[in-house]
């Protein structure tokens, strides 16, 4: 049955809404000193992406109802606190606090209808012992000394929890049964990011430039359930005591995905700063001279971004960034080596510096579709253009005469 909102939609209300969680969990507190009748219900719900990058994903919410109780609540392991101590240097380090709320259904679904975000419901097969363990289970996970916990976007997120909670609570009665139940094949942790951001190209050439080769290793199935479509997917193919445990599929709220311009992509950016490196190229030779300035700032820049990797990779707990072989291109000394080309009188060692970048960058130009981690297309061009200009200094500085 279709979702029905009951109230006028602003963002003010939602604002307002948020401010009395602390009633939802006043009402959870009285529901929880009561059994749950045998018309209780445990329903997972599916969210589908939507247009911010921090919903681009999609969302997961376990839903117990008791209508004999006049109890509807989702429980969302979803939520954080701006104003948490230390939130920017958590989040850098790798240490961001996540939290499981509670909201009372009808507000939870009025958040969807505002930003148009479509909503499925699967009704789950279980007994009321069952269920009550899984609201038991839930409630002590509310509790304002449990509720908070490390997020972690691959391993330990709002979709991963949920799933955790039917397998901590029905054991080895849960099992599952993957095979041609819709996931995919031979795919990589990181290829599965491209299935939702592949349709926006700046934010599939930043999760390119930025994760490391843990997310180049295969995605099994229960892998793949950090995103909550495949957890709906994984709850879909189970069963409990062999029965199967998803009994009811139904769409709460049907919205299209969002859809997003693609006018300028990033290898427009990289194909333009291509024709700047040659139209100072052709000056140079015009005037007989060599630009070091600008390769100051081009091999500096290149430089910074491969600190800014390295710093991920040794000073962050960040599953997702070590061993980054964005590495080999934007190469952390060049930050340092890049101030001796400002100099006058250039140190000898310079000219074999920039001939093995010159190399290491053609066999990366060669190599590029067998390399072990996948590079963005965009990059290609970045690539050619260093290996340009390093070749260019090489030959300036060892026929400087």
């Amino acid at each position: 049955m279709k979702y029905k909102p009951q109230n006028a939609k602003s963002k003010a209300q939602f604002i307002l809404r948020s401010l009395l969680l602390p009633f939802a969990f006043f009402s959870l507190q009285f529901a929880s000193t009561r059994d749950l009748s045998d018309s209780s219900r445990v329903t997972l719900l599916t969210v589908a992406p939507g247009d911010e990058l921090y919903s681009a994903f999609g969302h997961t919410g376990i839903r117990v109802t008791d209508y004999k109780n006049n109890f509807d609540v989702v429980f969302n392991y979803g939520t954080f606190d701006f104003n948490q101590p230390g939130f920017y240097t958590n989040f850098i380090k790798g240490k961001m606090r996540y939290m499981i709320s509670t909201d009372r259904f009808d507000n939870f679904m009025d958040a969807y209808v505002y930003e148009k975000r479509s909503v499925t419901e699967q009704e789950l097969k279980l007994t009321v012992s069952d269920k009550q363990k899984i609201f038991a289970f839930l409630y002590n996970n509310a509790l304002p000394e449990n509720r908070e916990y490390y997020y972690d976007f691959f391993w330990d997120n709002c979709a991963t929890r949920p799933r955790d909670v039917f397998e901590k609570t029905l054991g080895n009665r849960l099992q599952y049964h993957t095979d041609n139940a819709g996931f995919q094949q031979n795919k990589t942790m990181h290829d599965m990011l491209h299935v939702y951001v592949g349709n926006r190209p700046w934010v599939d050439y930043g999760f390119d430039l930025i994760l490391g080769m843990p997310c180049e290793v295969i995605a099994t199935p229960r892998d793949q359930t950090f995103l909550p479509d495949y957890v709906a997917k994984y709850m879909g193919c189970a069963t409990v005591d062999g029965l199967p445990l998803v009994v009811k599929n139904e769409s709460l709220l049907n919205f299209p995905l969002p859809v997003h311009e693609r006018d300028f992509l990033p290898i427009h950016l990289s194909l333009i700063l291509v024709f700047i490196v040659f139209a100072v190229w052709l000056l140079e030779r015009k005037r007989k001279t060599h630009y070091f300035v600008f390769d100051f700032v081009l091999f500096s820049t290149a430089g910074l971004f491969g600190v800014l990797w390295l710093c991920l990779w040794l000073f962050t707990s960040h599953y997702s960034v070590p061993q980054n072989l964005n590495m080999l291109w934007m190469i952390p000394t060049h930050s340092m080596v890049a101030f001796f080309l400002l100099k006058k009188n250039k140190p000898v060692w310079l000219k074999y510096y920039f001939t093995t970048n010159y190399i290491l960058m053609i066999l990366l130009l060669v190599g590029w579709q067998w390399l072990p981690q996948h590079y963005n297309i965009a990059a290609m061009p970045l690539v050619f253009l260093l290996s340009f200009r390093a070749a260019l200094i090489t030959v300036n500085l060892h026929f400087k005469k």
